[in-house]
């Protein structure tokens, strides 16, 4: 069970494709695990901000799957929060309709309940990131530092100073929390998505271009900071 859960709800509509296993698993890892049988009571839950992720059962609506997709797409309309479909790996057809439908992933018997436990989390983690990215301020400021993520500019004193991509998405990641430390290792993982081979010197080398650039002096630093043994830190 690898990552941090942040909790919340994991709806689950329908029993029989989600182990007792799964459900200790998730609830484990810090989920509240509410099973649902009425479509209406679903709707609901669906919509509210605790709820984390929906596991729909197709094999709770067997025989009737023209209206186990309509109510995909239903809840699929009513808000973007992750959808999650079993359905058997044999039905090829209806796998299909399910993910046109709105289900961002599909589980079935085969997969473990280790498997099932990552596709959940992976999903739960990219709606997250996502929604943070969306709630992320435009603009941050600090002292006389300010940046504009939709014109990509920053300034200093009122003054236009010119980044490159990656210096500006490195000063943009420090100035999310001033005063947080970030090191070399964390930052090349955010940046260049990556294992950090090689890191201490790359970052050094885009730090030092940026306190170059957005430093009046950049032997005694105003804004952008070492923490010694530490990384890097604004503030």
């Amino acid at each position: 069970m690898n990552g941090k859960s942040e909790g919340g709800n994991i709806l689950i509509y329908g029993a029989e494709g989600v182990s007792e296993v799964l459900e200790c698993m998730l609830r484990g890892c810090g989920y509240q695990v509410l099973r649902l049988n009425e479509k209406e009571a679903l709707k609901e839950c669906f919509a509210q901000e605790g709820t984390a992720l929906l596991l729909y059962d197709f094999q709770t609506e067997a025989g009737n799957d023209a209206d186990a997709l309509e109510l995909i797409g239903e809840l699929r309309q009513s808000c973007n929060r992750p959808l999650m479909a079993i359905v058997d790996r044999g039905k090829e057809m209806l796998r299909i309709l399910a993910l046109n439908a709105g289900a961002d992933d599909l589980l079935d018997s085969d997969c473990s309940s280790m498997e099932s436990l990552a596709r959940i989390q992976a999903q739960i983690r990219c709606y997250r990131r996502l929604t943070a990215e969306k709630n992320r301020p435009c603009s941050v400021r600090l002292k006389d530092l300010e940046m504009d993520d939709r014109a990509k500019l920053v300034l200093v004193k009122g003054n236009k100073v010119d980044l490159t991509p990656t210096e500006y998405k490195i000063l943009r990641l420090l100035m999310e929390k001033p005063g947080r430390v970030l090191s070399n290792r964390q930052i090349y993982e955010r940046i260049w998505k990556m294992a950090p081979i090689g890191s201490d010197n790359t970052v050094a080398v885009h730090i030092r271009h940026i306190r170059e650039k957005i430093e009046e002096n950049p032997q005694e630093p105003r804004y952008l900071q070492v923490v010694w043994g530490q990384g890097y830190k604004v503030g």
